[in-house]
């Protein structure tokens, strides 16, 4: 296929990034359309958005459209960061999809229905989508990892069997929020934490805090330099769904233990492929039966392996969508 990706891209999430890199080892043409890859002006954003100048971020996206000819677009997060008009103007278009990960309201129908699909990260927005009775066809596509996320070297258990060092303890990669906090607060095992918000948080002085942004090879590296990677769910963000942390440590082969996400039985297999707890007494006594038995989170990491690169890549997401739209899926 030839597929056009659009979004913001130069984040920590790399939601752009990463799924290209994927699409492209699987043989697929990709092109970016990155909008706001720099720190933009204002002034700037104001003008690629100015109605009365025709919304020139749509003319550039138009005819990026007609030079490349892609077979399918994909948006990313169209509803909180772009306004309709920038899809309104779009025409002779391939069949075009947005991928929804964020919470959103019923003032977005006018913008699912610029949209040949809408597809949700989430099942509880996919049934919001449903319950607003937004127009355009809807489907639960869950985040995913990219086969390309080795970390420039790092063994993944179940690829190659190979061993590898590894702290005796989790690794938690993301920002502090008020319940990620409350729950870490009552975790006696250390855990170590990544990311600047951390070292502002007093109460989690027992854990081992890095505050440094961290992203590309590097994140891979430290789920490989772990027993195990930590989820946590951003409480503002999801109802029942997975974010990147469910699947991207896979890759390196290095076990999940994961908070009860309704979304997870989707995807895996607990206490087989990933671990489940519901409180902090239950994550802690994950930790301690981990580290006491670390041929048990070799095993964990090697199914989970197993599942997410034979059915969780992004270029699998892609695929599923494109069957939804009637596209060819071939490279």
């Amino acid at each position: 296929m030839r597929i056009l990706l659009f979004g913001k891209t130069r984040n920590v999430a790399r939601l752009v990034e990463d799924p290209a890199e994927d699409l492209r080892l699987a043989g697929h043409t990709v092109e970016v359309f990155s909008y706001r890859a720099t720190k933009l002006a204002k002034t700037m954003d104001r003008f690629l958005l100015d109605e009365r100048l025709g919304v020139p971020l749509a003319k550039l996206l138009q005819r990026r459209i007609a030079r490349f000819r892609p077979d399918l677009i994909l948006a990313f997060g169209p509803y909180h960061w772009l306004p309709p008009s920038v899809f309104e103007r779009l025409r002779d278009r391939p069949p075009m999809a947005a991928w929804i990960g964020d919470l959103f309201g019923a003032d977005m129908a006018p913008t699912a229905a610029l949209f040949d699909a809408v597809a949700y990260t989430d099942t509880g927005m996919l049934d919001l989508h449903t319950r607003f009775g937004f127009r355009s066809a809807g489907l639960f596509l869950p985040l995913a990892a990219t086969r390309g996320a080795t970390g420039g070297g790092a063994t993944g258990g179940g690829a190659t069997g190979g061993a590898r060092e590894q702290a005796n303890r989790l690794a938690f990669v993301a920002s502090a929020t008020p319940h990620r906090r409350a729950l870490l607060a009552e975790t006696a095992e250390p855990i170590a934490l990544f990311g600047p918000d951390w070292p502002r948080a007093p109460e989690l002085a027992h854990h081992l805090r890095d505050g440094r942004k961290i992203g590309g090879s590097e994140l891979a590296q430290i789920y490989a330099s772990h027993i195990g990677a930590l989820n946590i769910r951003h409480e503002h963000n999801v109802v029942n769904g997975l974010n990147q942390r469910h699947f991207a440590p896979y890759v390196v082969g290095t076990a999940v233990v994961a908070d009860a996400q309704g979304d997870i039985e989707h995807c895996f297999d607990p206490g087989h492929e990933i671990l489940v707890y519901r409180d902090a007494a239950a994550l802690q006594a994950i930790q301690q039966e981990l580290r006491e038995n670390p041929a048990k989170a070799r095993a964990i990491g090697q199914a989970g392996q197993r599942r997410v690169l034979a059915q969780h890549t992004y270029a699998h997401r892609i695929a599923t969508l494109a069957r939804a739209l009637g596209v060819p899926v071939g490279p």
